[in-house]
């Protein structure tokens, strides 16, 4: 080996860098297993933006040492982020490139300063984020520009860049060959003999170190980073051994670090003082390791020389000579300069026998090129790595960080904790599932079950045993057992806990509140979730003060109901208790656990990863869990096994006590058994565990459904897929019990879509079995009524037949009630439900409307008529109705239900963009409603307008559109296209749906593509106007104008160019409605016409899908929704109108107000110009005098909370 010196001339720095010759044993893998981890890493490289911008509200110094000041920025809303923060940086320019022009002053004196535009105010590192809160820790090492309030930028992706790198770049050409054999590795299975082993570490792990790739795995509280701590620490005494060991936070990374440096005291301990150990990186907490007396292990490590120029930094704020200034700042940036070249040393030279660090930082040592060239000529720096938490670290990352060990891969973790990819996604593309959500460890399902290098460990230590039996039966087949040292352990239970199990299912459902409090609904700026029914139960928990002083953890999937909770804590001096997410807990615990499921159901999570949260969740207890959930969340697949091991208990409050009560379970759903694809990844596998998963109500949903009818006219608008018909269902079933008892009887469901009959029916039955009791339905009162059924019977009482008017039925309406007005038409039912009433017209709901029965002969809107509505499914070009000009009052009678349960995110946010660009919603009083309400807001995305959803938050695969040159190509493909999702990705064909709008199409379908499918087995059955008839082996064929109301898994939209029609131009609505009734994949075919309709839907589908592919290297993370929730939690919501109004008037700017050259003058909570005058506004925090008179001097006005502008005189005419 050759020594390499840096280009500090100190000895001290020369080094002999570490190669050792790559020898794994591994099987060959195939090249295609390369080209789909490729595909992955680039698919979810382009998806993550590279910046993201958050708002600072406040900020506040958590402690200051050696290595910087640790400030917490809070931002106000939960954290929406999906990759690492590992190695992020937080920065503030002088200005932000998205708004430059917002950003001018708002004075102009001193205009004569310079511009800079490239300054940076103020920097730092992430080294924690509390996403349900919404706080960031960042370090500042420069005391002379600490972070403030304002905007700021966040780069979070950059291990992702790295991994792009290593699979896509040319600089990694030579190395990429090396990557199949060892992505084949990760897949499991794999684990072949070592070459050269010493017969070192701990004795029960000897079989198991002699595999080059081998599996450490650790439940809950069995001691995994103990259990590795020791066994690096004893196998220095093999000399040729060089270890790297690599974590996924900070916190893991030091928890190992220090594991390391405890047992290498007792075993390695003058390799320990030498400093041959090091915890390398910015992130390490020098305060634990002060704490266990291992600082050596960070010595010549950035936290050291960060130490250093933390010292310097504060002499530089002190000094007041500008020689000497200039001398400091020389020696900060030599120091600088040192610190990166001491982390390469470290890194490589061959006396360290030990390096810790963060799986991102050991990745961008792959771009270093003595690494780099060493892999390509067949060396690695080290002989072993050790991967902690690989549960949390995808495969094609394994594979990548591989490349740095020459003799063993080890593993470290638990698969049936959290996994790498944890964002709530309905499905994921199969290359992306198996490569980046998928760990090294996801193969390993039975615990067991014996494999030749898995080892298991299985005594664990933290959990009561009555606690480890539950999350053991649950997760581990039974496996775990508990040491000794737990059952004699002695706690003292709170009071409220005592007599009862350690184990507790709290039945929301009989704690008394009304049913829709213990649904969910979308938290502030409808973001995540919240359950409104959870502060009452904690509060009569809490009112045990042995409780409220216990070491307790309030957990949640969701980050907004895990923030409410954080803020009653902190409102009630609940000191001892944290409140926090699933996603940020793993590796901690906690005495008391209090987990709330909020909204379990099949909406968010995929069944395996909901799995994963809940025993996360319960696994952080010692002493007790108290699970929070209703009935039919407990009766989803993924909860039900816990019904054996809670106890169902509710509190109840008996006078000035409250105790406990055993309620009964009542579960009564058991799971569909389906034929999941055997390949886990595959998209067949995914959906069919998706259909396992049963719907539970929302809040929204919840409240709708029961709402008491009052016998008068009601309207439900609601996007599509947010449950209209199921509150149909409810209020039709709610309306026959009501009206029971009254003679003769006539309620009507009306739908202009025979299709639809089915689906209303069946969810009426569904309705009624569960508020029934067994009693069959009253079918014998209820009708359910196609429109044109009434048409047919009306229209020949004034001389006219349906016939001459075919499907027009307003024309047909407006004819009848030409000829005959609407108080001389019979009543002919008493209640009257019409759903997709959008394609009805406003003369047909008129003349419905008449035909119920006025209850009150006083009240002329005594008529129980309700209404299901939304106009952008208007697929007939119906006009809107006018409610009064119908006879209907419907103030204070109307409500839109915000959230869609049916598509994806991005299918939802593609058929919306889709539809507005080729009808412009601008006077849709609708459109207009969905944007008051912060449905759906207006962003810019590559210069152009772009329509963010808010009622639709679940990520899923991108939609796709395919074109060819002629037809026959076209539906050649899509019969290929078909096959392949049925015996590749192992779709099962009931859940496939092709969805075209002419004639000829359908000629297509049944001469082109139904002889393909048949030669597999699968009827292709083209169906349209009647409800459908299905089966599990038929592939569906119908029109968008049949399947409304409907929905499929997969939708294919073949010949997408034909919907278009003579004198109208292109079908937007029928486009659209095609589109959303895709629940997880969308794909457009399509030919080359060179008609204009056809050439602008081409166009317009491409840019929304360029939109929708081109992320913006800058995401706001802030919408105006947000800062308005903000704004109001600070100033109070009785001031909504007055800021609604200010808001709606001018235009806020939520930045400090500083000069050109960047001085602060103030931080208000907003400001504005109204004619030119600047105003500021500081919220309820008066400003302080000093800045009063610096706002005097900058003619800036104070706006006091509330305080209404001053009247101005009007500009008088200059002429006059």
């Amino acid at each position: 080996m050759s020594a390499i010196s840096s280009d500090n001339s100190d000895e001290d720095f020369d080094y002999v860098p570490a190669r050792f010759k790559v020898n794994l044993n591994l099987p060959t893998g195939d090249a295609s297993l390369l080209v789909d981890a490729q595909e992955a890493v680039k698919r979810e490289f382009r998806d993550s933006v590279k910046w993201k911008r958050l708002r600072c509200r406040r900020v506040e110094v958590l402690s200051e040492s050696e290595t910087g000041t640790i400030f917490i920025l809070q931002i106000g809303h939960s954290v929406e982020f999906d990759w690492t923060w590992e190695g992020a940086v937080a920065f503030r320019p002088l200005v932000m490139k998205e708004d430059v022009e917002d950003q001018k002053p708002l004075f102009e004196k001193h205009g004569d300063e310079t511009e800079i535009d490239d300054s940076i105010l103020w920097t730092g590192e992430i080294l924690e984020v509390d996403e349900a809160t919404g706080r960031i820790f960042v370090c500042s090492t420069d005391p002379e520009h600490p972070p403030r309030k304002g905007s700021f930028y966040v780069r979070p992706f950059e291990f992702l860049a790295f991994l792009n790198s290593v699979f896509h770049e040319p600089a990694f050409d030579k190395v990429r060959p090396l990557l199949p054999d060892r992505l084949l590795a990760t897949e499991g299975g794999v684990h072949p003999d070592a070459n050269d082993i010493a017969t070192v570490g701990l004795p029960k792990l000897s079989d198991w170190w002699r595999k080059s790739w081998s599996v450490l795995w650790g439940p809950p509280g069995t001691g995994k980073t103990y259990t590795t701590g020791h066994q690096v620490a004893n196998i220095l005494a093999d000399s040729s051994e060089r270890i790297l060991v690599v974590s996924t936070t900070n916190r893991a990374t030091d928890a190992a670090a220090i594991a390391i440096g405890r047992a290498a005291k007792s075993v390695a301990s003058r390799d320990l003082e030498e400093g041959k150990l090091l915890r390398i990186g910015k992130g390490a907490s020098l305060e634990q390791f002060e704490r266990d007396q291992l600082t050596m292990m960070l010595r010549g490590t950035e936290t050291e020389f960060l130490a250093e120029i933390d010292r310097l930094a504060d002499e530089l704020a002190r000094s007041d000579r500008p020689e000497d200034k200039a001398v400091i700042r020389k020696q900060i940036k030599e120091l600088r300069l040192q610190m990166r070249d001491s982390a390469r040393r470290n890194f490589l030279d061959s006396d360290i026998r030990v390096v810790v660090g963060t799986a991102f930082r050991a990745t961008t040592f792959l771009n270093c090129e003595e690494v780099k060239t060493g892999i390509e000529t067949g060396t690695a720096p080290f002989t072993t790595i050790f991967i902690d938490e690989a549960g949390l670290i995808s495969r094609a990352a394994v594979a990548a960080l591989s490349l740095l060990a020459s003799r063993r891969v080890v593993l470290v973790g638990d698969s049936k904790q959290l996994a790498p990819i944890s964002r709530i996604s309905r499905i994921l593309p199969t290359s992306q599932m198996t490569w980046l959500a998928n760990s090294g460890l996801s193969h390993l399902q039975s615990i067991s079950t014996h494999e030749n290098g898995v080892h298991v460990l299985q005594e664990q230590r933290r959990m009561h045993a009555d606690v480890c039996s539950v999350v053991s039966t649950y997760q581990y087949d039974g496996f775990l057992t508990t040491a000794e040292d737990v059952h004699q352990r002695s706690y003292n239970l709170p009071m409220v806990l005592q007599g009862q199990p350690r184990t507790i299912w709290y039945v929301l459902d009989d704690d008394g509140e009304e049913l829709p409090t213990i649904r969910a609904e979308r938290g502030p700026g409808n973001r995540s979730w919240v359950r409104v029914a959870t502060p009452k139960v904690l509060a009569k928990l809490f009112e045990d003060p042995t409780l409220r002083k216990a070491k307790g953890l309030f957990i949640s999937p969701f980050k907004a109901q895990a923030k409410d909770i954080a803020a009653l804590f902190a409102k009630n001096n609940i000191a001892s208790w944290s409140a926090s997410t699933v996603h940020s807990q793993q590796g901690s615990e906690a005495d008391i656990v209090i987990f709330d499921s909020v909204n379990a159901g099949s909406y968010s999570w995929p069944y395996d990863e909901w799995k994963r949260l809940v025993n996360v969740a319960l696994s952080r207890s010692r002493e007790s869990i108290i699970m929070l959930a209703s009935r039919a969340e407990m009766e989803e697949p993924y909860l039900r096994p816990l019904l054996k091991h809670l106890a169902p208990r509710v509190l109840r409050k008996r006078g000035q006590k409250v105790s406990w009560e055993e309620v009964p379970v009542r579960t009564l759903y058991l799971p569909p058994s389906g034929k999941p694809n055997t390949d886990p990844n595959s998209l067949g596998t995914q959906l069919s565990k998706r259909k396992e998963l049963r719907p539970v109500l929302s809040n929204e949903q919840e409240r709708l459904c029961g709402l008491e009818l009052d016998g008068k006219p009601r309207l439900v608008r609601g996007v599509a897929g947010s449950g209209k018909t199921v509150v149909l269902a409810h209020w039709l079933m709610q309306t026959a019990k009501r009206l029971g008892d009254q003679p003769n009887l006539r309620i009507w469901a009306v739908f202009a879509n025979r299709s639809l009959q089915s689906l209303i029916g069946d969810s009426i039955e569904s309705a009624w079995e569960k508020e029934s009791g067994g009693r069959s339905f009253p079918w014998d009162r209820v009708t359910l009524r196609h429109v044109r059924e009434i048409l047919d019977v009306l229209l020949p009482e004034v001389g006219l037949s349906m016939s001459s008017f075919q499907f027009e039925y307003d024309d047909a309406a407006a004819a009848y009630l030409a000829k005959k007005p609407v108080a001389a038409i019979a009543p002919r039912c008493d209640a009257l439900f019409i759903d997709e009433a959008q394609d009805m017209g406003p003369n047909t709901l008129k003349l419905l409307s008449a035909i119920v029965r006025q209850k009150d002969e006083n009240d002329g809107n005594s008529r129980s008529v309700n209404i299901f509505y939304d106009n952008a499914q208007n697929i007939y070009r119906r006009g809107t109705p006018t409610w009064s000009d119908l006879g209907l009052d419907m103030r204070g009678r109307s409500t839109v239900m915000k959230e869609s349960f049916r598509s994806t995110k991005p299918i939802t946010e593609f058929a919306l963009n889709v539809l507005y660009r080729l009808q412009p919603p601008d006077s849709s009083p609708d459109h207009k409603e969905l944007v008051s309400r912060g449905l759906i807001e207006k962003t810019q995305r590559n210069g152009e307008d772009w329509w963010t959803v808010r009622f639709n938050q679940i990520d899923g695969p991108k939609p796709s559109f395919r074109q060819f040159v002629n037809l026959d190509q076209e539906f050649e493909a899509i019969a290929e296209y078909c096959r392949e999702l049925i015996q590749t990705e192992g779709v099962q064909p009931s859940d496939i749906c092709l969805l075209y709008n002419s004639s000829n199409i359908k000629w297509r379908l049944e001469t082109q593509v139904a002889p393909k499918l048949a030669e597999i087995g699968v009827e292709m059955s083209v169906q349209t106007n009647r409800p459908f008839e299905r089966s599990s082996n038929m592939l569906l064929a119908t029109t968008s104008h049949s399947f409304k109301g409907y929905d499929a898994e997969v939708v294919i939209v073949p010949a997408a160019d034909q919907y278009t029609a003579n004198d109208v131009g292109i079908l937007a609505n029928n486009l659209y409605v095609a589109m959303t009734r895709a629940r997880s994949i969308l794909t457009l075919f399509a030919q080359r016409m060179n008609n204009q309709h056809a050439k602008k839907l081409y166009g317009v589908i491409q840019e929304c899908l360029d939109n929708l592919h081109e992320r913006p290297s800058i995401e706001t993370e802030i919408s105006p929704q947000d800062d308005l929730v903000d704004i109001l939690a600070m100033i109070g919501n009785e001031h909504r109108k007055w800021l609604v109004e200010l808001w709606n008037r001018h235009h806020f700017s939520q930045e400090p107000l500083v000069t050109k050259n960047g001085e602060l003058i103030a931080e208000p909570l907003f400001c504005f110009k109204r004619n030119g005058k600047p105003f500021a506004c500081f919220g309820n925090e008066a400003p302080r005098q000093r800045v009063l008179q610096r706002l005097q001097d900058f003619g800036v006005t104070l706006l006091a909370v509330g305080q209404e502008l001053p009247h101005e005189e009007p500009i008088p005419d200059e002429a006059s």
